[in-house]
């Protein structure tokens, strides 16, 4: 569990500009058992935006020599199992673990920018020019930044071992997953031999 968290945290944590990180948790005690395999959940706005969010991170993951499997191989994007059926999926793909995204939190940011709305030739002098208050309207604009929280579960006993929580301007699931996945695997020669390795028989976009 150890080199899992360490993996996970150097694999997602890297970010960039329209990504930072804020806060990293570990459990003070392992799992029962090592999580040898780990399904790989998105929550998003969309059907489309989990199945692209999941496949994305995952090919990441699976890159940097980490275990995971795209959870829309469990459950399609037209599903709603229970959670008694979904366990039993991935119980019978002997996965042990579940690294789960949701956003926890939406802020919206309102800036509002001065506009000259004045027009023609200047008909006063320098002193009126200068000292009389300008005809001015505003413009405003918004900007939305998430919190968005990644936690490992062990399967079994179903408590979190390890969570990031990350904030970011992204509205793109597949971009904010090339965001927390993509930079680490590109900057290592051998990037599995930072984490365990697989088993070989186991385990509409804005921005």
């Amino acid at each position: 569990m150890r080199l899992l968290a360490a993996a996970l945290t150097t694999c997602l944590l890297a970010g960039c500009a329209s990504t930072k990180i804020e806060t990293v948790w570990k459990a003070p005690d392992a799992p029962p058992r090592k999580i040898q395999k780990f399904v790989v959940l998105g929550v998003a706005g969309s059907p489309s935006g989990r199945i692209a969010y999941e496949q994305t991170l995952t090919q990441h993951l699976k890159e940097a020599g980490l275990p995971a499997v795209p959870g829309n191989d469990l459950v399609a994007w037209d599903e709603h199992p229970d959670r008694d059926e979904v366990v039993r999926r991935i119980k019978e793909k002997q996965i042990d673990g579940a690294l789960v995204r949701r956003i926890v939190r939406a802020d919206v940011k309102t800036e509002y920018t001065p506009v000259f709305v004045g027009g023609g030739v200047v008909a006063v002098g320098f002193y009126d020019y200068w000292y009389a208050p300008a005809a001015v309207a505003t413009i405003s604009t918004e900007d939305t930044e998430y919190a968005v929280e990644s936690v490992l579960f062990d399967i079994d006993n179903a408590r979190p071992y390890w969570m990031a929580r990350s904030n970011t301007s992204r509205t793109s699931p597949t971009k904010f997953a090339n965001d927390i996945g993509g930079p680490w695997p590109r900057r290592s020669r051998s990037p599995a031999s930072s984490g365990p390795r697989a088993r070989p028989t186991g385990p509409k976009e804005r921005r």
